[in-house]
């Protein structure tokens, strides 16, 4: 985080402590349940006010208003993504498509609040609608989040969706970002899928889908299935990594067969998709850049031992290597070929920082000639 950005978030954050001395405000719909459930990642805040756009103006500065769906107005909480909703004081917010998405979280008194009566559906198997009116691409959205972060299933089938409309790529990137940063974003993916949302909205991602594998290296399926499975082996829910590895084979449906190698040069393909996709979704810069660079850099670590240090010491200088350690890990499991080429790499990783922090040897460990002159 850039030092503008630490200074808003130090701003964002004074501000909503003050906002309380005016105004009651609550943690409401996935941010609750995020509360609820312990998730600790989370690229967007919903928050709940009691009063209107006037007195949330004079509480938190720098307003926007992104024209989304539940939301009166927005900012930038240094990386994260805050949503306001107004409601009249002392009122019960609308009901949200899915019963658990009702509740709400106090954070100055620290206790969750249940307008709906809904407690029992937190803990229960099924994601429970509500009679709510709701247009079926909404509750889609809503589902695909909720499938992604916690651990239900639907109750019952949903509506299809008949028409998709134009979507504002703020709708789409809050979206995608509430879906990847779950535990299970396999689950709100398939769900999108299957009702033709990935198709309407992402066609970058569709390529995917059909694109077979070699079944000798990849019995797990095609590249989409490849992908999905990879969510399986993270041990961080960190955005930049799980876009690497939704995105780290998009390239391949590009390739073009070269050399004996079937999708050559399909790391480059990628990340200049990479590039088009997520500027084209609006998420930040600085995030575009590293999953740009996870893409185009994925194939390196299960070549580091046959490469010589000086053509990959840049490479693992990079302060984003570890995450593209974590990448290659989740590539090579998921395809049961099992992790000894990541055990590999990590060897050659930690051998090669400690070389570069011991002044009498190279970045490949060979012992530096020092000459004294009196």
């Amino acid at each position: 985080m850039d030092a503008v950005r630490g200074r808003r978030y130090l701003r964002r954050v004074d501000a909503l402590a003050d906002l309380r001395t005016q105004t009651a405000w609550y943690y409401s719909s996935f941010s609750a349940l995020d509360r609820y459930f312990g998730r600790s990642e989370q690229p967007v805040v919903h928050i709940t006010i009691e009063g209107d756009l006037i007195a949330l103006a004079r509480g938190v500065p720098e307003l926007e208003f992104p024209g989304v769906r539940h939301a009166d107005a927005a900012v930038w909480d240094g990386e994260r993504r805050v949503y306001f909703r107004c409601i009249e004081p002392e009122s019960k917010p609308p009901q949200q498509a899915f019963r658990p998405l009702n509740l709400m979280y106090d954070p100055i008194r620290e206790r969750f609040i249940d307008p709906y009566d809904d407690y029992r559906s937190l803990r229960a198997p099924h994601l429970e609608p509500t009679d709510e009116v709701y247009e079926p691409m909404h509750r889609l959205m809503d589902a695909a989040i909720a499938l992604a972060r916690y651990p239900h299933v639907l109750a019952s089938e949903l509506v299809p969706v008949s028409h998709f409309p134009e979507v504002s790529p703020e709708t789409l990137r809050s979206l995608l970002a509430q879906v990847l940063t779950g535990p299970f974003p396999e689950e709100g993916l398939q769900l999108l899928d299957e009702h033709g949302f990935i198709d309407a909205y992402f066609p970058e991602l569709t390529r995917m889908k059909g694109t077979a594998h070699s079944k000798e290296h990849h019995p797990e399926g095609d590249v989409w299935n490849h992908s999905l499975e990879t969510f399986r082996y993270r041990r961080s829910h960190d955005l930049r990594l799980t876009l690497g590895l939704l995105l780290h084979d998009s390239g391949k449906p590009l390739a073009v067969p070269k050399a004996g190698r079937r999708f050559d040069g399909h790391s480059e393909i990628g990340a200049r998709l990479v590039g088009r996709l997520l500027r084209r979704l609006g998420f930040e810069e600085q995030l575009v850049d590293d999953v740009h660079w996870l893409v185009s850099k994925h194939m390196f670590p299960g070549a580091l031992q046959a490469l010589p240090t000086f053509r990959t010491e840049r490479l693992m200088a990079d302060e984003r290597f570890p995450v593209l350690l974590e990448l290659y890990r989740c590539d090579l499991e998921s395809t049961y070929r099992g992790p000894e080429g990541y055990y590999r790499a990590c060897k050659i990783y930690r051998d090669f920082m400690r070389h570069r922090s011991n002044p009498y040897r190279s970045a490949d460990g060979k012992k530096l000639v020092r000459l004294y002159v009196d």
